[in-house]
């Protein structure tokens, strides 16, 4: 908003200022208005207009010189304004507050108060310096957002729970180390953010679900009036290549045997080990994943935070073959800053020979090396020391559960059974004294979450099975990613009855067929190609490109990326799948037809790119491609870390690398038309570059 000049000037000295736009309401009130940064001041002097300084240095008042205009003397003008028009939105952020006016209260009308956010235009973030609020806050009570970000709260007034209007309530970056009882009269409240405090009594499982307010204070009521139990649990995920030693080095810890003729898993195993340290108990969810590559599309799913993971190597290969930076890259991308250990299996055989150094410096993450053989049984008390180490150094280990809660847990981890219906839970969290309903969902979501169960309540086509054993849905799974017949016979094409003969009747009865069908679709792994009867799983389709044509004067596009995992091409056919032109599908691309255009979608694993090209008429052809980018955004969206770049191809000049897209946009939005490359000499027309890829190309010549 821009503040008239006399409206600034006003509450200083009298003065004349003539405006024709006197009568004109902005809609909100912005400090920026009020105050400017330090390359220039507004200054008002009798009977002129307000202009700006040169130097910056100078201040509001009447005699141009510096006073002692503090924020909150700026802020007290901006409320009396404020509360003078009725607005109804107001932006105190970047006020450089230490205390906010009582006179807050003044403001009645407003829906929305701001005094802390994200600046996307200067990319950070821009708060004050508040520890406390007035209790005048309370007088608010129209109010449904109310922004505190980055600010220094440590805890808020009891008045807070009269803002029984509030739908939205923003805490990140504060100094909050509780909540404030208060909290459960906000009933309204829908969005909640509480992340990057020192909240440590609510779990991340929790705590992220900032769109889900009702869980947040549910879990929080729930420790209020309950007795209490540290979780003491944590999550261990063994990755890495197929035949590697995984299971066997799980053997060793476990149970302290060795089995050389044990089968490969062909799926997840997943077992508990309990360990001491410190003299505390705690249970070690150890999930033992197979290492085909065909598998690596569902680990997504399961990889996660509050985890530790254990990337296991061959010592007897190399670091290409052990594939140590595209492992370490999926870590990075799902468990974000878990801890790691690097395990060399086989070392009796060859040492561990990679550049140790040169990995921590690039994955900080990485916490230890070391060299095991769990045929000869060495180097497994050295491992099992650095795992108990790092599980008693997790952040969360020490999560407080209600006991109610905890007792819920265990008795469905307990359960001999694989799936059982919501109804049945229900009965099970009321024999536990868990009856309200917004809690027994709150705790169903949070065991989900852990990885205990699997829950898909509000999935329709999942019926009556809804609380689930993971194991039992993901072995499942990937015993028909593992089909021998449907790989090579069928070519990736699963009909129905097949499923009999994949399937162990006893695990998995006819009555349970579309459902794990069900999984798959829900996993994006699969799509019907005849309804309920046959699907199609790009995974296991044959790698053989097709001839496909020639895709010269194309639209094109493409994704560049640190590390590709294979779900993004696959999970990409899946979701256009209605748009595949005459069944052209392999393992790594499809061609797709829209309004008379094809386009070719294919991945390159070894340059971890993604090609796109459009061919058919310039005036429709934008169209398709940018249905592809928005599916191929969505994927990116749902794997955490991964941020690819895009890359503008200049197919009528060979051996030119792509031009990063973003930069073109930039040098476009500064005015520039041309620009020159690398590897060229001459310029290129910035709209011939992007005509064509985005809306904006309407405009250009």
């Amino acid at each position: 908003m821009n503040l008239k000049p006399e409206d600034i000037v006003a509450d200083w000295y009298a003065v004349e200022i003539s405006s024709s736009e006197s009568d004109t309401q902005s809609p909100v009130v912005n400090n920026h208005d009020l105050h400017t940064d330090n390359t220039s001041t507004v200054i008002a002097t009798q009977g002129s207009n307000p202009k700006r300084s040169e130097t910056g240095n100078e201040h509001i008042s009447p005699n141009n010189e510096n006073n002692s205009d503090t924020p909150e003397s700026k802020v007290l003008r901006i409320i009396e304004q404020a509360a003078r028009d009725g607005r109804e939105e107001l932006d105190l952020s970047g006020m450089k507050l230490t205390q906010l006016p009582a006179e807050i209260g003044k403001l009645s009308k407003l829906k929305k108060l701001i005094l802390g956010k994200w600046d996307e235009e200067n990319d950070e973030w821009v708060g004050n310096s508040l520890s406390s609020l007035p209790s005048e806050i309370g007088q608010l009570t129209n109010l449904t957002t109310l922004n505190l970000s980055s600010n220094n709260l440590s805890s808020l007034p009891p008045e807070i729970g009269q803002l029984t209007n509030l739908t939205a309530l923003d805490l990140r970056y504060n100094s909050l180390s509780s909540l404030f009882p208060e909290i459960g009269q906000l009933t309204n409240l829908t969005t909640l953010d509480l992340s990057s405090n020192g909240l440590s009594s609510l779990p991340p499982e929790i705590l992220n679900k900032y769109n889900q307010a009702a869980n947040i204070i549910n879990y929080y009521r729930s420790l209020q009036n309950n007795q209490k139990k540290p979780l003491h649990e944590a999550k261990m995920l063994l990755v890495g290549q197929g035949s590697v030693g995984k299971t066997s080095l799980k053997e060793r810890l476990i149970r302290n045997k060795y089995d050389p003729r044990r089968n490969k898993t062909d799926g997840i195993d997943i077992e508990d080990w309990t360990i001491k340290v410190d003299g505390r108990q705690l249970q070690v969810n150890i999930w033992d994943f197979g290492g085909q590559e065909i598998m690596h599309s569902t680990h997504q799913f399961f990889l996660t935070k509050r985890s530790l993971y254990v990337l296991v190597l061959d010592a007897t290969l190399g670091e290409e073959e052990n594939r140590i930076e595209y492992w370490l890259k999926i870590i990075q991308s799902f468990g974000k800053d878990s801890p790691v250990i690097i395990v060399g299996n086989k070392a009796d055989q060859h040492p561990l020979d990679i550049d140790r150094r040169g990995l921590q410096n690039k994955y900080p993450q990485i916490k230890a090396f070391v060299e095991t053989s769990c045929e000869k049984n060495t180097g497994i008390e050295k491992l099992e020391e650095v795992i108990k180490k790092e599980i008693n150094q997790l952040e969360h280990i020490d999560d407080q559960l209600p006991l109610t809660w905890f007792n819920i847990k265990q008795k469905l981890e307990g359960l001999d059974k694989d799936y059982i219906p919501y109804s049945e839970y229900e009965l099970l969290c009321a024999t536990e004294g868990v009856e309200e309903e917004d809690s027994q969902s709150t705790l169903i979501q949070f065991l989900h979450d852990l990885g205990v169960v699997l829950n898909f309540k509000d999935d329709d086509r999942l019926q009556d099975t809804h609380v689930l054993n993971p194991e039992w849905v993901t072995n499942g799974v990937y015993k028909i990613l593992n089909d021998y017949q449907l790989i090579v016979e069928e070519k990736g094409i699963l009909a129905r009855e097949m499923l009999a003969r994949i399937l162990n009747r006893r695990d998995y009865p006819k009555n349970k067929h579309l459902f794990i069908i069900d999984m798959m679709r829900k996993f994006e792994l699969c799509f019907d190609v005849e309804p309920d009867k046959q699907f199609l799983i790009p995974d296991i389709l044959p790698k053989e490109e097709p001839y496909t044509g020639e895709w010269n004067n194309t639209l094109a596009f493409e994704y560049h990326y640190l590390v590709l995992p294979s779900s993004i091409i696959s999970r990409f056919i899946v979701r256009m799948s209605n748009l595949i032109y005459e069944r052209n599908y392999w393992r790594s691309g499809v061609i797709l037809e829209n309004e008379g255009n094809k386009a070719l979608v294919k991945a390159d694993r070894e340059d971890k790119k993604i090609i796109i090209r459009v061919n058919g008429p310039e005036n429709t052809r934008r169209n398709l491609l940018t249905a592809i980018r928005s599916q191929f955004d969505y994927i990116h969206k749902t794997i955490p870390g991964i941020t690819p770049e895009e890359k503008v191809p200049l197919l009528d000049l060979p051996g030119i690398p792509p031009v990063d897209y973003h930069w073109l946009l930039s040098l476009e939005r500064k005015g520039h038309r041309d620009v020159i490359v690398p590897g060229l000499t001459e310029e290129i027309s910035i709209g011939k570059l992007l005509d064509g890829i985005d809306e904006l190309s309407k405009g250009r010549n």
